[in-house]
């Protein structure tokens, strides 16, 4: 039995799209779990349309995703070209064959013959198809209109009868070939089209299994006319669901983000997105949610690959961050984020893991009294991740922790019932407080405003908001005593003298 051969054949025609990930993704996880190979194949030949810059990004997008190939057009390989831009001679010699057999015709129609003809089936309620207008021309009119230079498509004879296979996904699918009229193979310039050059780069890339959106299923009928018109042996056909927004339409950009690199640019880990896009119309068997790719590549199994279309909930994928954002040490979370700010520029790649330069978060100065460090990041970064389900959030939940002063609306410092003045003198005390020797522990510090709220009779939860909004700028935080903790005796202080002196009347 010869090795099982799995490939993903992306259009360059923009940047990877999630429908196309999870596709790299189960074709990927079965290929590995075959013991077979994997392979990346660009399918350029929509010329007008096609950019380089495209197919860096697709290959970007799934070295992110840690879906890696064994052959591809950077990596080259035994079955290349992997450009199909640059198989165009092997196009050619097996549309020869066919043309050779009897399979095909030419059509001189134009364009605008066609689109009446469309145009006029619409109205008629029936399905568009080709008239077959051509089919019947004399060889020697046809070699006449090409010798004088009519440009013409060529079609492939369809005969009316049942097309049919057995799918891995949805079981015994089948279509009768007279609803279709005859197709095009190839272009008046004598580029194949999509249908033709994937059956022939398929079968000489020795491509074993074929796994695919469920939008194909009606291109694979046409496939395998061509794979019998050759003599080809059929590979395994598989169709997946597809993927649909909440309103059960085809995911598209109105949806928001659609593509992988906007999900890598919003600060979302790789290893969730990989986890929830494999949820995405597949299921393990059992009730876990959470799987690392090496746990993925040994439950996968292509036969619990489900029918039904599956639904793209950003909130799904949100909650999948947030666990591995969660679970993740803070000292190696620490190190991806400040990959990720790196690379978003909101720092210099030549800061040091012991003296990053986190000022510019967010566009802020410097604070005064020290540069923040590594270990201090580290320290904020620990209190903040239970709040943090996507790193582009880190610039809004962070910021406070490493800007001189902050914005805080005076309204909103002023303790609940409790006046401006009383406020004032209330944050003037938690200063002194602060202030004094010895007082730099939690417990500590939350001690003595506890005693601090009594004695200005206070409720302690009154005394504390206002705190921690001189401190954050926000009602909504970490811990209050562990947030001081981070910050430091010198940030606490210029902070808490600063909201005291806007209350100043």
């Amino acid at each position: 039995m010869s090795k099982p051969r799995f490939r993903i054949a992306p259009s360059p025609t923009g940047s990877l799209h999630i429908g196309n990930a999870r596709t790299a993704l189960y074709n990927f996880l079965a290929s590995r779990k075959l013991d077979g190979d994997f392979i990346l194949r660009i399918e350029d030949t929509a010329r007008d349309r096609s950019k380089i810059e495209y197919e860096r990004t697709i290959i970007d997008g799934l070295h992110w995703l840690g879906i890696n190939w064994d052959e591809g057009p950077d990596l080259g390989g035994s079955y290349g070209p992997y450009r199909q831009s640059e198989r165009l001679q092997l196009h050619k010699e097996l549309l020869q064959i066919l043309i050779g057999r009897g399979c095909t015709y030419h059509c001189f129609c134009s364009r605008e013959e066609l689109a009446f003809e469309r145009e006029l089936a619409q109205k008629q309620g029936r399905a568009p198809k080709y008239s077959g207008k051509c089919r019947n021309l004399s060889d020697a009119e046809v070699s006449s209109r090409l010798d004088a230079g009519e440009e013409a498509t060529v079609r492939f004879r369809v005969e009316s009868r049942i097309v049919g296979f057995d799918d891995i996904v949805m079981g015994k699918v089948e279509e009768d070939a007279g609803l279709w009229g005859d197709f095009v193979l190839a272009r008046s310039d004598g580029t194949p089209v999509y249908n033709f050059a994937v059956v022939v780069d398929d079968h000489l890339m020795d491509i074993s299994h074929v796994v695919r959106g469920a939008d194909h299923i009606s291109n694979t009928f046409k496939q395998i006319m061509m794979y019998e018109a050759l003599d080809l042996e059929l590979p395994r056909f598989g169709h997946m669901p597809l993927t649909l927004n909440a309103k059960r339409q085809k995911l598209s950009k109105r949806d928001g983000s659609v593509a992988v690199e906007e999900y890598r640019q919003q600060g979302y880990l790789p290893e969730a997105v990989v986890n929830f896009i494999a949820l995405l119309g597949w299921n393990p068997g059992d009730e876990r949610e959470m799987f690392l790719m090496d746990e993925l590549i040994d439950v996968f199994s292509m036969d619990r690959i489900t029918k039904s279309n599956a639904i793209f909930d950003v909130e799904r994928l949100d909650w999948f961050n947030g666990v591995y954002v969660r679970g993740m040490p803070t000292d190696q979370l620490a190190n991806r984020v400040n990959d990720y700010l790196v690379d978003l520029g909101y720092f210099s790649s030549t800061s040091t893991s012991s003296s990053n330069d986190w000022s510019n978060l967010n566009g802020g100065p410097v604070p005064p009294h020290d540069l923040p460090s590594m270990k201090y990041f580290i320290a904020a970064l620990e209190l903040e991740k239970e709040r943090i389900k996507k790193f582009a959030e880190l610039p809004e939940i962070m910021n406070f922790f490493f800007v001189e002063d902050i914005n805080v609306d005076t309204s909103q410092l002023i303790a609940k019932k409790h006046s401006q003045a009383d406020t004032k003198t209330a944050l003037i005390r938690v200063a002194e407080l602060v202030g004094l020797q010895g007082v730099d522990k939690i417990d500590t510090v939350e001690k003595y405003m506890r005693e601090l709220a009594d004695d200005l009779g206070w409720k302690a939860g009154d005394l504390f908001m206002p705190v921690r909004i001189a401190l954050t700028g926000s009602r909504a935080t970490p811990p209050l005593f562990e947030t001081m903790n981070v910050l430091g005796r010198q940030r606490v202080l210029h902070r808490l003298q600063t909201a005291a002196e806007q209350l100043s009347f």
